[in-house]
């Protein structure tokens, strides 16, 4: 069966599994906006319901510094891939800069350069805004997660393109905030 077929499937079978069921959390969801928690939970019974797996929810709200943390280790395609789709910022230049020059970037280094920033919010992340997903099984399955995300209110990006292997979900109806901590 292809991929279209696959998704096809997974679409329009009876639902096996409630909203209870839906999102299996490992990180922390106290911290997330409300609306994202619950669109999430509409999003995720459904694709429970036809995929018979729960969605993972592997990383939600972040600090500052656990963001810099994230990024120290980051090569300069992967800070571009997943923080220049709207423009260059600068910090991300800093960034890069600073791996030219010593050949890495420590985690402190990343972030004095974050909280020193003048423009920009970073990541949805620090607002409470996004959560990272666990990739499914299969394309199939990727698809369809992606599909519904996107139905319920959520812009996907797909990390592994950038050798993150996750799916990173930002709420498009929550705020963002510009946090400086």
């Amino acid at each position: 069966m292809g991929c279209k077929a696959l998704v096809t499937a997974i679409s329009s079978g009876p639902p096996k599994y409630g909203a209870a069921d839906g999102i299996l959390w490992e990180c922390n969801r106290s911290a997330l906006l409300p609306a994202l928690v619950a669109d999430l939970e509409r999003a995720a019974a459904e694709y429970a319901g036809r995929s018979e797996e729960p969605v993972r929810v592997i990383s939600g709200a972040r600090t500052l510094r656990r963001q810099a943390e994230l990024m120290a280790p980051m090569t300069p395609e992967q800070l571009e891939a997943l923080y220049c789709r709207n423009g260059y910022p600068q910090y991300i230049r800093d960034l890069v800069a600073i791996r030219g020059h010593d050949g890495a970037v420590t985690a402190s280094q990343a972030y004095e350069v974050l909280i020193q920033r003048t423009e920009g919010y970073v990541s949805a992340h620090l607002s409470g805004a996004a959560v990272d997903l666990a990739v499914p099984q299969d394309d199939a399955h990727v698809a369809f997660l992606k599909e519904l995300l996107a139905r319920h209110g959520f812009n996907v990006l797909d990390e592994r393109s950038a050798g993150i292997p996750c799916i990173h979900a930002t709420h498009t109806a929550s705020p963002l905030r510009i946090v400086k901590e």
